[in-house]
């Protein structure tokens, strides 16, 4: 897959479920191509002050601010450096837009419907219910867990994320608004182009008393 993608709206049919799968350490997950984006290649993210953990901060997606969550933190595992391979999968919830932080990007699958299993059927008692769980599809390569991205985050969450993000670019606008605000008159040179005021007027008066 390439280093940036874009993903056109799909429609998953009754019989198949298209995904883009990738890479959490050794555990592979999903997520309906429908709600992908686009893949991005790590970018510079600017944090937000005061927010969870798993929330790395905020970029700027074509002029639209952007929460960013870093995945392998928010669904519990152990941090690791960002490597060449760590993409933003960039993702739309709703009205809103996430970027997930993922260790790497494999590729499009399409799986038939009867392959994926509810994760209660497979996964142990109390693992299965957890609602952020879509489906579970056993493949070659090993089970891949398929995420509902509308449980990632509540609508709380995502929420404060947002008006988090937004009072951060507000507080950049105003920043940068007084950095091109023009300085006001330096104090001391005021006072130098009075003092060479007075040295005229008396160089003025001395010619005239030089004149008389």
């Amino acid at each position: 897959m390439s280093a940036e993608t874009t993903f056109a709206p799909q429609t998953q049919t009754s019989r198949h479920n298209t995904v883009v799968t990738f890479q959490l350490g050794r555990q592979i997950y999903a997520l309906p191509i429908g709600s992908i984006v686009r893949i991005v290649e790590m970018v510079t993210i600017t944090p937000i002050p005061r927010t969870n953990h798993s929330v790395e901060g905020v970029i700027n997606y074509k002029g639209v601010t952007v929460p960013v969550v870093n995945l392998r933190r928010h669904l519990g595992q152990p941090a690791v450096p960002f490597g060449l391979d760590t993409h933003i999968v960039i993702a739309q919830t709703g009205e809103r837009m996430i970027g997930l932080i993922v260790d790497q990007v494999l590729n499009v699958s399409t799986f038939p419907q009867i392959q994926v299993s509810r994760a209660g059927d497979i996964l142990p008692k109390g693992l299965g219910q957890a609602p952020l769980l879509r489906g579970v599809v056993q493949t070659a390569q090993g089970m891949v867990l398929v995420l509902d991205l509308e449980d990632l985050l509540s609508s709380d969450q995502a929420e404060m994320l947002v008006q988090a993000a937004e009072a951060l670019n507000q507080e950049a606008e105003n920043e940068q608004s007084a950095e091109e605000m023009p300085s006001p008159p330096d104090a001391a040179q005021g006072h130098e182009d009075d003092d060479q005021g007075v040295e005229e007027t008396q160089v003025e008066e001395t010619e005239m008393e030089a004149q008389e």
